[in-house]
């Protein structure tokens, strides 16, 4: 049996699927342009913002599935080897500016993370309608993604430096490959519901910041994520058709303000006093319906048959949902490298005969 799997990228979602195929016994190879360490526009996941605040709707019963998988890995994660990959666990205060819907006033999530309550109004900041407290996790990407990848290549992990144009280049001595290239998968899958939504946040110094906040408005959507090194990140912008990587400095000002109103312990002396360390500029991989988790079927022309498993479209929930999306593909991979074993033994038992 031929358990040998490329995995085509290094964003979270190619590491920690390539992570969960090793534990099932795969041998697997990530081939991928960048990897952890080095910057690209369309190399999102180094640029996250990277908190646990889902976005799985009380309809969704798949996505939830997801975050929560994800959410008790990280926090299992945080108490037992936190310094090393980069979680760190924070009180979350979200505030809305529009009132609450009534999935809003009884979300589903509410029983997975610890200490939840609804913020009183008497608390809210000027003009937000309801808000959330609780318990989470953030990730700091530039500890996370290098931790996985130790993890990866401890367990023998191969990887290869190739930037895939066809799905076609990569299948050559393997049975399965696992498409986790994010944005550009809209050039190997011609997938039209995949959008480039451009974001752009901005990294400051301010070790004193031991929370996450969030403020959604009509407007705009800003966040204040710390991380374990001592630095925050403030965001963010979400542009569909936005496709420059240049920093806006008009940009960078905005989300400094915002940033300060949401949490004003950010900057008690004004925006002026804000250390800004890097603006980052990157583009989320967002799907219209959701990220695609799918098998298909390559036939080449000799007849040779490669199970594809998509698993990318994850927009702005690739940590929160990475380990639970992953877990899906796995399965799937499982059940697609099945279905050519058995291909192959109905072709065998055929030539038996003969």
């Amino acid at each position: 049996m031929n358990k040998k799997v490329n995995v085509i990228g290094s964003g979270v979602i190619g590491l920690t699927s390539a992570l969960l195929l090793q534990e099932r016994g795969y041998e697997v190879t990530i081939i991928a342009s960048e990897f952890p360490g080095e910057q690209h526009a369309e190399y999102t996941s180094p640029s996250a913002g990277a908190r646990w605040k889902t976005l799985a709707p009380n309809s969704d019963l798949r996505l939830q599935r997801h975050d929560t998988v994800s959410f008790k890995f990280f926090w299992e994660l945080a108490k037992s080897n936190a310094g090393n990959a980069g979680i760190m666990v924070v009180s979350a205060f979200d505030y809305y500016e529009e009132e609450a819907t009534k999935d809003q006033l009884d979300p589903w999530w509410k029983t997975v993370v610890p200490t939840f309550q609804m913020i009183d109004r008497a608390e809210l900041p000027k003009g937000m309608s309801f808000g959330y407290y609780y318990t989470t996790v953030v990730i700091n990407p530039l500890v996370y993604l290098p931790w996985l990848m130790n993890q990866f290549l401890n367990l023998g992990g191969l990887c290869q430096r190739q930037t895939v144009h066809d799905l076609s280049d990569v299948i050559t001595g393997v049975d399965i490959v696992v498409n986790c290239t994010g944005i550009r998968a809209k050039e190997l899958t011609h997938d039209a519901s995949l959008i480039a939504t451009r974001g752009h946040n901005v990294l400051v110094k301010a070790p004193h910041i031991r929370k996450t906040m969030s403020m959604v408005r009509k407007k705009d959507y800003t966040y204040v994520i710390p991380r374990t090194d001592g630095t925050v990140i403030l965001g963010t912008t979400k542009d569909e058709h936005g496709n420059a990587a240049e920093v806006n400095e008009k940009t960078t000002l905005d989300i400094l303000q915002r940033a300060a109103q949401c949490c004003p312990e950010l900057s008690p002396d004004g925006v002026q006093s804000m250390q800004v360390l890097e603006n980052i500029v990157g583009y989320r991989p967002t799907r219209k319906g959701g990220p695609r988790i799918q098998n298909e079927f390559y036939v080449s022309k000799e007849g040779k048959k490669t199970l594809i498993t998509h698993n990318y479209g994850h927009g702005g929930s690739g940590y929160q949902s990475s380990w639970g999306s992953c877990q899906e593909a796995v399965r799937l991979v499982e059940e697609g490298h099945a279905y050519i074993e058995n291909d192959r033994y109905k072709i065998k038992q055929l030539f038996s005969r003969l």
